[in-house]
Protein backbone atom coordinates (compact mmCIF):
# COMPACT_ATOMS: atom_id res chain seq x y z
CA UNK A 1 0.00 0.00 0.00
CA UNK A 2 1.58 3.24 -1.14
CA UNK A 3 1.59 6.08 1.26
CA UNK A 4 -0.71 8.09 0.18
CA UNK A 5 -3.27 5.25 0.10
CA UNK A 6 -1.95 4.21 3.77
CA UNK A 7 -3.16 7.72 5.05
CA UNK A 8 -6.28 8.05 2.88
CA UNK A 9 -7.02 4.43 5.13
CA UNK A 10 -6.03 5.53 8.56
CA UNK A 11 -8.57 8.52 8.20
CA UNK A 12 -11.46 6.38 6.68
CA UNK A 13 -10.78 3.97 10.06
CA UNK A 14 -10.79 7.85 12.41
CA UNK A 15 -14.44 7.74 11.01
CA UNK A 16 -15.54 4.83 11.01
CA UNK A 17 -14.67 4.75 14.72
CA UNK A 18 -16.92 7.89 15.11
CA UNK A 19 -19.84 6.49 12.89
CA UNK A 20 -19.68 2.77 14.47
CA UNK A 21 -19.35 3.85 18.26
CA UNK A 22 -21.97 2.19 20.71
CA UNK A 23 -23.08 5.62 21.75
CA UNK A 24 -23.92 6.40 18.21
CA UNK A 25 -26.86 3.30 17.96
CA UNK A 26 -30.23 2.62 17.81
CA UNK A 27 -31.48 -0.87 18.17
CA UNK A 28 -34.02 -2.06 16.03
CA UNK A 29 -36.58 -4.72 18.03
CA UNK A 30 -38.02 -6.04 14.82
CA UNK A 31 -35.34 -6.97 13.30
CA UNK A 32 -32.66 -7.42 16.67
CA UNK A 33 -30.35 -5.25 14.96
CA UNK A 34 -28.07 -2.45 16.14
CA UNK A 35 -28.24 0.84 13.66
CA UNK A 36 -26.05 3.58 13.60
CA UNK A 37 -27.27 7.30 13.10
CA UNK A 38 -25.41 8.80 10.25
CA UNK A 39 -26.06 12.16 11.87
CA UNK A 40 -23.25 11.82 13.73
CA UNK A 41 -20.90 12.58 10.85
CA UNK A 42 -19.74 15.84 9.16
CA UNK A 43 -20.60 16.43 5.27
CA UNK A 44 -17.53 16.44 4.59
CA UNK A 45 -17.07 12.56 6.40
CA UNK A 46 -20.53 11.82 4.69
CA UNK A 47 -19.16 12.26 0.96
CA UNK A 48 -15.37 10.42 1.99
CA UNK A 49 -18.21 7.51 2.84
CA UNK A 50 -19.73 8.15 -0.26
CA UNK A 51 -16.76 8.43 -2.33
CA UNK A 52 -16.44 4.83 -1.27
CA UNK A 53 -20.12 3.91 -1.96
CA UNK A 54 -19.89 2.84 1.82
CA UNK A 55 -23.21 1.79 3.40
CA UNK A 56 -23.43 3.34 6.93
CA UNK A 57 -26.47 0.26 7.61
CA UNK A 58 -26.64 -2.29 5.26
CA UNK A 59 -29.03 -4.94 6.97
CA UNK A 60 -29.91 -7.85 4.99
CA UNK A 61 -31.63 -11.43 6.03
CA UNK A 62 -29.86 -14.19 6.18
CA UNK A 63 -30.11 -18.11 5.72
CA UNK A 64 -27.38 -20.90 6.02
CA UNK A 65 -28.64 -22.00 2.68
CA UNK A 66 -27.65 -18.62 0.92
CA UNK A 67 -24.70 -17.58 2.58
CA UNK A 68 -23.00 -20.69 2.07
CA UNK A 69 -24.11 -20.92 -1.69
CA UNK A 70 -22.59 -16.80 -2.65
CA UNK A 71 -19.79 -18.25 -0.69
CA UNK A 72 -19.09 -21.29 -2.71
CA UNK A 73 -19.70 -19.04 -5.94
CA UNK A 74 -17.61 -16.70 -4.74
CA UNK A 75 -14.58 -18.90 -4.30
CA UNK A 76 -14.38 -19.74 -7.50
CA UNK A 77 -14.09 -16.00 -8.51
CA UNK A 78 -10.70 -15.09 -9.72
CA UNK A 79 -10.56 -12.02 -8.17
CA UNK A 80 -11.05 -14.01 -4.75
CA UNK A 81 -7.24 -15.80 -5.58
CA UNK A 82 -5.15 -17.99 -2.52
CA UNK A 83 -2.40 -15.60 -4.37
CA UNK A 84 -3.88 -12.32 -3.30
CA UNK A 85 -5.61 -13.46 0.08
CA UNK A 86 -1.77 -14.66 1.04
CA UNK A 87 -0.63 -11.15 -0.06
CA UNK A 88 -3.36 -9.09 1.94
CA UNK A 89 -3.11 -11.14 5.32
CA UNK A 90 0.67 -10.58 4.93
CA UNK A 91 0.04 -6.80 4.60
CA UNK A 92 -2.06 -7.37 7.86
CA UNK A 93 0.12 -8.74 10.04
CA UNK A 94 2.87 -6.05 8.78
CA UNK A 95 0.50 -3.25 9.59
CA UNK A 96 0.01 -1.23 6.24
CA UNK A 97 -3.46 -3.29 5.88
CA UNK A 98 -5.44 -4.17 8.45
CA UNK A 99 -8.48 -4.63 6.74
CA UNK A 100 -6.03 -7.86 5.59
CA UNK A 101 -6.89 -9.99 8.59
CA UNK A 102 -9.73 -11.78 7.16
CA UNK A 103 -8.88 -12.40 3.78
CA UNK A 104 -6.70 -15.76 4.14
CA UNK A 105 -9.15 -17.39 6.56
CA UNK A 106 -12.29 -16.79 4.08
CA UNK A 107 -10.66 -17.36 1.11
CA UNK A 108 -9.52 -21.11 2.56
CA UNK A 109 -13.35 -21.21 3.75
CA UNK A 110 -14.75 -20.19 0.23
CA UNK A 111 -12.44 -22.76 -1.58
CA UNK A 112 -12.71 -25.33 0.36
CA UNK A 113 -16.39 -25.62 2.37
CA UNK A 114 -18.75 -28.29 0.92
CA UNK A 115 -22.46 -27.59 -0.69
CA UNK A 116 -24.67 -28.49 2.59
CA UNK A 117 -28.09 -28.07 4.35
CA UNK A 118 -27.27 -27.34 7.93
CA UNK A 119 -26.70 -29.68 10.12
CA UNK A 120 -26.92 -29.55 13.72
CA UNK A 121 -24.09 -29.98 15.87
CA UNK A 122 -23.62 -32.34 18.38
CA UNK A 123 -22.64 -29.95 21.30
CA UNK A 124 -23.23 -26.51 20.21
CA UNK A 125 -26.45 -24.97 18.71
CA UNK A 126 -24.82 -24.16 15.23
CA UNK A 127 -24.35 -26.24 12.35
CA UNK A 128 -21.50 -29.15 12.67
CA UNK A 129 -20.23 -28.23 8.99
CA UNK A 130 -19.78 -24.37 9.25
CA UNK A 131 -20.53 -23.31 12.16
CA UNK A 132 -23.88 -21.05 11.06
CA UNK A 133 -25.82 -20.10 14.20
CA UNK A 134 -27.79 -17.38 14.92
CA UNK A 135 -30.15 -16.58 18.32
CA UNK A 136 -33.22 -17.77 16.57
CA UNK A 137 -34.89 -21.28 16.85
CA UNK A 138 -34.11 -23.10 13.38
CA UNK A 139 -32.00 -22.10 10.73
CA UNK A 140 -34.36 -21.14 8.57
CA UNK A 141 -36.23 -18.63 10.68
CA UNK A 142 -35.85 -14.85 9.68
CA UNK A 143 -32.63 -12.92 10.83
CA UNK A 144 -31.04 -10.25 10.22
CA UNK A 145 -27.80 -8.72 10.38
CA UNK A 146 -26.53 -5.67 9.49
CA UNK A 147 -23.03 -6.11 7.66
CA UNK A 148 -21.80 -2.71 7.77
CA UNK A 149 -20.97 -3.35 11.08
CA UNK A 150 -18.75 -6.30 10.98
CA UNK A 151 -17.77 -4.60 7.89
CA UNK A 152 -16.47 -1.94 10.24
CA UNK A 153 -14.35 -4.21 12.40
CA UNK A 154 -12.91 -5.57 9.28
CA UNK A 155 -11.57 -2.39 8.67
CA UNK A 156 -9.83 -2.09 12.39
CA UNK A 157 -8.24 -5.60 11.50
CA UNK A 158 -10.22 -8.47 13.50
CA UNK A 159 -9.89 -11.32 12.75
CA UNK A 160 -14.14 -12.43 11.73
CA UNK A 161 -14.36 -15.82 10.97
CA UNK A 162 -17.99 -16.48 11.13
CA UNK A 163 -20.06 -17.57 8.59
CA UNK A 164 -21.74 -14.37 7.91
CA UNK A 165 -18.08 -12.76 8.20
CA UNK A 166 -16.93 -14.81 5.78
CA UNK A 167 -19.45 -13.70 3.73
CA UNK A 168 -19.08 -10.30 4.36
CA UNK A 169 -15.41 -9.88 3.62
CA UNK A 170 -15.89 -11.93 0.18
CA UNK A 171 -18.86 -9.55 -1.10
CA UNK A 172 -16.60 -6.55 -0.37
CA UNK A 173 -13.42 -7.18 -1.56
CA UNK A 174 -14.85 -8.25 -5.11
CA UNK A 175 -15.01 -4.28 -5.11
CA UNK A 176 -12.03 -3.49 -3.91
CA UNK A 177 -8.46 -3.53 -5.63
CA UNK A 178 -5.83 -6.14 -4.90
CA UNK A 179 -3.49 -4.99 -1.80
CA UNK A 180 0.38 -5.66 -1.78
CA UNK A 181 2.35 -5.95 0.81
CA UNK A 182 5.42 -3.71 2.01
CA UNK A 183 8.76 -4.56 2.38
CA UNK A 184 8.20 -4.31 5.85
CA UNK A 185 5.27 -6.23 6.05
CA UNK A 186 7.03 -9.14 4.72
CA UNK A 187 9.98 -9.06 7.19
CA UNK A 188 7.27 -8.46 10.13
CA UNK A 189 5.73 -11.92 8.52
CA UNK A 190 8.91 -13.63 7.95
CA UNK A 191 10.25 -13.00 11.72
CA UNK A 192 7.08 -13.73 13.08
CA UNK A 193 7.50 -17.88 11.76
CA UNK A 194 10.55 -17.82 12.68
CA UNK A 195 9.77 -16.48 16.40
CA UNK A 196 7.51 -18.92 16.12
CA UNK A 197 9.87 -21.90 15.33
CA UNK A 198 12.38 -20.92 18.20
CA UNK A 199 9.75 -21.10 20.81
CA UNK A 200 10.43 -23.16 23.74
CA UNK A 201 9.37 -26.77 24.11
CA UNK A 202 6.99 -26.46 26.78
CA UNK A 203 5.73 -23.01 26.21
CA UNK A 204 2.09 -22.68 25.64
CA UNK A 205 -0.04 -19.96 23.74
CA UNK A 206 -0.39 -18.02 26.32
CA UNK A 207 2.62 -17.82 27.25
CA UNK A 208 3.85 -17.20 23.75
CA UNK A 209 1.81 -14.52 23.58
CA UNK A 210 3.19 -12.82 26.17
CA UNK A 211 6.66 -13.30 24.88
CA UNK A 212 5.80 -11.88 21.45
CA UNK A 213 4.00 -8.82 23.44
CA UNK A 214 7.25 -8.27 24.73
CA UNK A 215 9.30 -8.54 22.00
CA UNK A 216 7.10 -5.66 20.12
CA UNK A 217 7.30 -7.89 16.70
CA UNK A 218 4.04 -6.76 15.60
CA UNK A 219 1.67 -3.52 15.54
CA UNK A 220 -1.51 -3.05 17.28
CA UNK A 221 -3.05 -4.56 20.51
CA UNK A 222 -3.53 -8.46 22.06
CA UNK A 223 -6.33 -9.20 19.80
CA UNK A 224 -4.46 -8.21 16.87
CA UNK A 225 -1.67 -10.90 18.02
CA UNK A 226 -4.34 -13.17 19.03
CA UNK A 227 -5.78 -13.37 15.23
CA UNK A 228 -3.04 -13.49 13.41
CA UNK A 229 -2.08 -16.98 15.42
CA UNK A 230 -5.30 -18.32 15.31
CA UNK A 231 -5.71 -17.57 11.27
CA UNK A 232 -2.21 -19.37 10.68
CA UNK A 233 -3.50 -22.14 12.94
CA UNK A 234 -6.72 -22.31 11.22
CA UNK A 235 -4.72 -22.84 7.87
CA UNK A 236 -2.23 -25.27 9.99
CA UNK A 237 0.55 -23.21 9.68
CA UNK A 238 0.65 -23.19 13.45
CA UNK A 239 0.32 -27.57 14.39
CA UNK A 240 -1.08 -28.29 16.90
CA UNK A 241 -1.93 -31.22 19.34
CA UNK A 242 -5.08 -31.97 18.52
CA UNK A 243 -6.32 -32.26 14.92
CA UNK A 244 -3.98 -32.50 11.55
CA UNK A 245 -5.31 -29.34 9.85
CA UNK A 246 -4.27 -29.14 5.91
CA UNK A 247 -5.36 -25.51 4.27
CA UNK A 248 -6.75 -27.24 1.16
CA UNK A 249 -8.87 -29.59 2.88
CA UNK A 250 -12.26 -28.88 4.32
CA UNK A 251 -12.31 -29.85 8.50
CA UNK A 252 -15.75 -29.22 9.84
CA UNK A 253 -17.02 -26.69 12.09
CA UNK A 254 -17.49 -29.76 15.13
CA UNK A 255 -14.45 -32.09 14.31
CA UNK A 256 -12.21 -28.10 14.56
CA UNK A 257 -14.06 -27.27 18.16
CA UNK A 258 -14.77 -30.67 20.04
CA UNK A 259 -10.96 -31.45 21.37
CA UNK A 260 -11.44 -28.10 23.47
CA UNK A 261 -13.08 -30.20 26.12
CA UNK A 262 -10.10 -31.93 26.26
CA UNK A 263 -7.57 -28.75 26.84
CA UNK A 264 -7.44 -26.74 30.30
CA UNK A 265 -7.07 -22.99 28.15
CA UNK A 266 -10.18 -23.53 27.21
CA UNK A 267 -12.09 -23.14 30.02
CA UNK A 268 -13.63 -21.09 32.56
CA UNK A 269 -12.92 -17.20 31.28
CA UNK A 270 -10.68 -18.04 28.94
CA UNK A 271 -11.17 -16.34 25.47
CA UNK A 272 -8.77 -19.19 24.16
CA UNK A 273 -10.18 -21.11 21.11
CA UNK A 274 -9.10 -24.08 18.93
CA UNK A 275 -7.14 -24.76 16.84
CA UNK A 276 -4.32 -22.24 18.51
CA UNK A 277 -5.14 -23.24 21.94
CA UNK A 278 -3.88 -26.91 21.07
CA UNK A 279 -0.54 -25.07 19.87
CA UNK A 280 2.68 -26.53 21.78
CA UNK A 281 6.03 -25.00 21.45
CA UNK A 282 7.87 -27.95 20.47
CA UNK A 283 5.47 -28.11 17.58
CA UNK A 284 7.23 -25.20 16.62
CA UNK A 285 6.12 -24.36 12.37
CA UNK A 286 4.73 -26.27 9.93
CA UNK A 287 6.99 -24.71 7.02
CA UNK A 288 5.74 -27.09 4.45
CA UNK A 289 2.40 -25.34 5.08
CA UNK A 290 3.98 -22.20 5.24
CA UNK A 291 5.56 -22.29 1.67
CA UNK A 292 2.67 -23.63 0.38
CA UNK A 293 0.40 -20.19 1.05
CA UNK A 294 3.36 -17.53 1.53
CA UNK A 295 6.12 -19.03 -0.92
CA UNK A 296 6.58 -16.25 -2.61
CA UNK A 297 7.30 -14.16 0.34
CA UNK A 298 9.55 -16.28 2.14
Amino acid sequence: MTTNNNKLYKQKLKILQKLYHYQNSDYDATRQVIIYREEALTPDERERLQQDHWKINEIISIDHNTLIESIRVWGQDEQLSLERASAEFIAAVGGSYPRGMTTLHSTLFAKTVPEHDYQPARRLIACGVCGFSTSNATPHDGHWSNIASIRNSLYQGRLYHSVIGVYTDLQERLTLPAVSPTEEDINVFRNLLHHLDQAHEDETPGSYEKRLTAAKLIKGNAGTRRDILQTLAIAGILPNSQISLDPLTWTSFEDMVDPEVNLNNTKGRSDMEMPWAAWEGKLGVNWDQARLLFGAYL
